[in-house]
């Protein structure tokens, strides 16, 4: 069983990664799938989330509430970027199967 200390610093780095601002490739490339996996209820963040009795509501709220997890205008390009490779590979995954 996943440790609750694991857990946790897995959801609390992912809330962190979400919350950058610079603009270097690597960390905006952790942004942008932090807020992904957040935002659209991924199956293991929903799981975190129970084994720690946290309702994935609750982080997504904080988030959205609390936290400016928008692009700034330095990052958009560079997170265009991001994304639209992210789409590809996830597309090409689809046809593989």
């Amino acid at each position: 069983m996943i440790g609750d200390k694991l857990v946790t610093a897995i959801l609390t780095q992912a809330v962190d990664d979400a919350k950058y601002t610079g603009t270097r490739k690597k960390y905006l490339k952790h942004k942008v799938e932090a807020i992904n996996w957040i935002m659209t209820d991924d199956p293991q963040f929903k799981y975190y989330c129970r084994l720690l009795n946290i309702e994935p509501s609750y982080i997504k709220n904080k988030l959205d509430n609390h936290t400016d997890t928008n692009y700034t205008p330095e990052q958009q390009p560079i997170a265009a970027e991001i994304i639209s490779a992210m789409l590809k590979k996830k597309n090409n995954e689809q046809r593989r199967r």
